[in-house]
């Protein structure tokens, strides 16, 4: 096959290569196509789902809070909190009416009618006084209290002191009932006295089911989906659809949201309403996921076979196009890519491969002239500014002058004077003496600090400075000069509010595998405008003699994106009033 290949045509190549190179591509962008479709779909009915399960919880908190007022406004009721309390529990078992003649029964009877849901509604005071037992449907209550403290419930109720419990009661009856008509879901709670200090009774409500499983039932958003509602005690309440009991036990043994694991996957959707307790869970087949796939892959995958066979009639009449010049002028341009720099292409057409044979002559002469011309005239220019900047100081003489003046300043007494020469002269020794671009952190620090010195002898009190370098770093290597353009910024800014002190604050740290410098000052600072100003200094005042000029700060940018690249960080943050801070990150090298 390459033999074959390898001896075909240019246009055959042409096609093939294209097909080899085309194809993937086509394909890892059809896969993307499908991935991204597929990714959003599956968030998409995710946030659909979960945002059911909250509307779910949503729902049942509303119908369980009616529930849950109903049972608080008997739990304060004075005059039912005074019969539960009452000492005198004959005189009330005397009255077979006693909780109409002594509580606001008719109320609460008024309110069952309105409520809807709730049909029974049980009291059992703790005091040996007749509980109170409400039915709408026929259903028997457990008559005495002794009865009612044998159930796992009561315990229970008298372990949450007071807190409110929901269970699910069947048709069998079970710890409230002695005969059930239709399934419940049940409020009970201990009923306190007002310093939650004494159990005065045990409140029982119970309200259909059937609203609940059928508010379950119309929330269900696919076939192969199902609704769990468990209490605090991880206790179903209700459930609808498609739940088995085997995934059920798992569902209750895991906690949170995930794949549950058994004979079919699912993805479990939870809400835990923090009003009630009460969790709801949402759990969809992935098998129905799982089946949209194919309708997802369909458009990004019909879309490549398209292109493909609509590719070939294109590449066939490009082939014959190019295939014949092109030969000439790949010749020409490896001739050229070997250093011929008097080649030449003849142009016989006007399209395409014509315009790029012409080009290539066109590039071929501006190369040539340029190579000629300007590159030889810039190394020159180069030369000769280096020159003009070499002859500006003469470091040996300037050395020697400082080195003179110090002494004689000590001879005379004036060792103030001879300190600050020297600190110049130090000043000059590290800018312009070592060769090297690249100096360690604590010559860079003895630079800044000569250089402040200097301005301090200059500006008396009213400046401040504080210099911090953590010692780790001292030794580290970075480039010549990077901090000490923006430490001169400071003080010229800084001395532009008249006779106010400046204060600049230089700092040096290690964090993580990251240099950090900061220079700050709280000088007059810049506008958004003078800051972008300063990024955009033309070549033109490249050697302009300002006191500080913008291209010392642009050149420090130059330098640093020369030797880090793209690793590192320079900002400058200022306000107007407020002042400048300086930030620098370079990387650790150790």
């Amino acid at each position: 096959m390459r033999k074959r290949i390898r001896d075909a045509s240019i246009r055959t190549k042409l096609i093939c290569y294209s097909y080899m190179i085309i194809t993937p591509i086509l394909l890892v962008i059809s896969v993307c196509l499908f991935a991204s479709n597929y990714r959003k779909s599956a968030s998409a009915e995710r946030e659909v789902y979960q945002r059911n399960v909250e509307n779910l919880s949503d729902g049942i908190d509303t119908m369980l809070g009616s529930i849950i007022e109903f049972g608080t406004y008997i739990s304060i009721n004075n005059d039912i909190l005074a019969i539960l309390s009452s000492a005198d529990q004959a005189a009330l078992n005397a009255d077979s009416q006693l909780w109409v003649h002594n509580a606001p029964m008719r109320t609460l009877q008024d309110m069952i009618a309105l409520n809807g849901q709730i049909k029974t509604l049980a009291i059992y005071p703790e005091n040996g006084v007749k509980p109170y037992l409400r039915c709408t449907d026929a259903t028997a209550y457990i008559s005495g209290i002794e009865a009612i403290r044998e159930t796992a419930c009561y315990r229970t109720a008298v372990s949450k002191r007071g807190k409110i419990s929901f269970g699910r009661v069947s048709k069998d009856g079970g710890d409230f009932y002695q005969a059930n008509r239709a399934d419940k879901i049940v409020l009970y709670r201990e009923i306190y006295d007002r310093a939650k200090q004494k159990r005065l009774g045990y409140l029982v409500i119970g309200a259909s089911a059937e609203k609940y499983i059928q508010l379950c039932e119309n929330s269900l958003t696919a076939d192969a989906a199902g609704i769990v509602v468990v209490n605090e005690d991880k206790n179903v309440l209700m459930q609808a659809g498609d739940v088995d009991d085997t995934l059920l036990s798992e569902l209750l043994e895991c906690e949170g949201q995930g794949s549950v694991p058994g004979d079919a996957a699912y993805t479990v959707y939870r809400h835990t309403s923090e009003q009630t307790g009460v969790t709801v869970y949402e759990l969809v087949s992935e098998n129905g996921i799982k089946d949209n796939l194919w309708e997802i892959a369909k458009g990004p995958f019909a879309l490549l076979f398209g292109f493909l066979i609509g590719l070939y009639p294109i590449l066939i009449l490009v082939s014959n196009i190019v295939s014949k010049p092109l030969k000439e002028l790949c010749r020409a341009m490896l001739a050229f890519k070997q250093g011929d720099f008097e080649q030449k292409v003849k142009v016989g057409t006007a399209d395409e491969v014509g315009e790029a044979a012409a080009c290539f002559n066109q590039m071929v002469e501006d190369i040539r002239e340029l190579i000629d011309t300007n590159y030889v005239m810039a190394l020159r220019e180069k030369e000769s500014e280096l020159n003009a900047l070499q002859a500006q100081i003469n470091p040996h003489f300037l050395y020697n002058t400082l080195d003179s003046l110090y002494w004689r300043a000590v001879n005379d007494g004036n060792e103030e004077i001879g300190e600050d020469i020297l600190a110049l002269s130090n000043l000059f020794r590290m800018v312009l003496g070592q060769g090297s671009g690249i100096i360690s952190i604590a010559n860079e620090k003895a630079l800044i600090e000569e250089y402040l010195h200097i301005q301090k002898m200059r500006f008396s009190e009213n400046l401040d400075y504080e210099i911090q370098m953590e010692d780790e770093i001292l030794e580290q290597q970075i480039p010549k000069l990077i901090l000490q353009p923006f430490v001169e910024n400071a003080v010229v800014h800084g001395f532009e509010r008249g006779g106010e002190s400046c204060l600049i604050r230089v700092e040096g740290k290690r964090d993580g595998g990251w240099l950090v410098f900061t220079v700050k000052d709280n000088g007059v600072g810049m506008t958004k405008e003078q800051i972008d100003g300063i990024w955009e200094v033309p070549d033109t005042k490249r050697y302009a003699g300002q006191r500080i000029g913008r291209y010392a700060i642009k050149n420090v940018r130059e330098r640093l994106a020369l030797k880090y690249h793209d690793g590192f960080e320079l900002k400058i943050e200022s306000a107007r009033g407020v002042g400048t801070c300086v930030t620098i990150r370079i990387p650790w090298e150790g």
